[in-house]
C-alpha cells in the first residue's frame, strides 16, 4: 500500500473546512466505530446509533472541534470523539426524560414544555473511553477481515476463505478441513498459518495508514508505534488475533 506523501494532514484540511473526500475519509474511519459504540453504550438500535453518528458530525463541525482539537492536542482524537457521542447520548436521555415527565404533567401539549438540553458536558471516563476504542479496534479488524478475504476471492483463492471460516467459526479441526478441501492436515495447517499472518500484516497497514492520515511527517513513526503496541495488547487482552477473527464471523459468512 502506497503511504501519503502530503505534509497536510486530513485532520489540518478538515480544520480548513475540508472537501468531500476529506470528510468521506474521516466518516470511513470514524462512522462505523460511532455507531457500535453507541449500540453498545445505549442500547440503541442501528437507525438510531446512526442518528447519533450524524449528530456527532454535525457537532463536530458546528462547534470547529476538529480545529480546536489541532491547535491543542492534549487528548487524543478519539477521546474527543468519545466525549461529543457521550453528550450527544446524555441529552437523547435528557430529551427523553423530559417528553415523559411533560406527558404525564401537561397530557400532549409536548411543544408548550420544551427541555432544556444544555447543562454540564459529558466528561468521557477512562472507562468510556478504553470502550470506544474496543468499537474502533473491531471495526478495523472487521476491515481488514474483509480486505483479505475479497484479496483472496478475486485471485481465485476462495479456499483460504472456506479454511479460515471453518477453522475459526466452525472450530473444526485441520484434518476435518483437510478431508473437505483435499489437502494434507499439514499442508491445510500451514495455509490457515500464512492466511492469519497476511491478516496481521493487513491490520498493521491499516492502522499505519490511518496514523499517517491523522499525524505530521515527523510523528508517523512513533505514533504508529504507540497505536501498533496498543492495539497488540488489546487483542492480547481478549484471546489474541483469532479470538478476535471468531468475534467477526459474521464477516467471513457475509
Amino acid at each position: 500500500m502506497a503511504f501519503p506523501q502530503t505534509h497536510v494532514t486530513l485532520i489540518e484540511r478538515l480544520a480548513g473546512g475540508g472537501g468531500d473526500d476529506d470528510w468521506a475519509e474521516f466518516l470511513r474511519d470514524y462512522w462505523e466505530p460511532i455507531c457500535r459504540f453507541a449500540r453498545e453504550r445505549a442500547s440503541l438500535s442501528r437507525e438510531d446509533a446512526e442518528d447519533v453518528a450524524s449528530e456527532t458530525l454535525q457537532a463536530i463541525v458546528r462547534n470547529n472541534l476538529l480545529s480546536r482539537w489541532s491547535a491543542n492536542r492534549s487528548a487524543k482524537l478519539r477521546t474527543l470523539i468519545c466525549t461529543v457521542v457521550l453528550n450527544i447520548l446524555a441529552n437523547r436521555g435528557r430529551i427523553a426524560n423530559g417528553r415523559k415527565k411533560a406527558v404525564r404533567e401537561h397530557g400532549g401539549e409536548l411543544d408548550r414544555y420544551l427541555v432544556d438540553v444544555a447543562g454540564s458536558p459529558e466528561v468521557a471516563s477512562a472507562e468510556s473511553v478504553d470502550a470506544f476504542y474496543a468499537a474502533w479496534a473491531e471495526e478495523l479488524l472487521d476491515r481488514a477481515i474483509d480486505s483479505v478475504l475479497t484479496a483472496y476471492n478475486e485471485s481465485g483463492k476462495g479456499d483460504h476463505v472456506r479454511l479460515l471460516y471453518e477453522r475459526i467459526c466452525k472450530d473444526k479441526s485441520f484434518r476435518e478441513i483437510a478431508g473437505a478441501l483435499e489437502l494434507t492436515a499439514n499442508a491445510t495447517e500451514k495455509q490457515f498459518r500464512r492466511a492469519m499472518r497476511r491478516l496481521s500484516e493487513r491490520l498493521k497497514e491499516l492502522v499505519r495508514w490511518q496514523v499517517g492520515r491523522y499525524s505530521s511527517a515527523g510523528e508517523v513513526d512513533a505514533e504508529f508505534g504507540v497505536e501498533w503496541d496498543r492495539l497488540a495488547d488489546y487483542l492480547g487482552r481478549h484471546g489474541g488475533l483469532e479470538s478476535a477473527v471468531r468475534r467477526s464471523c459474521r464477516v467471513i459468512s457475509a
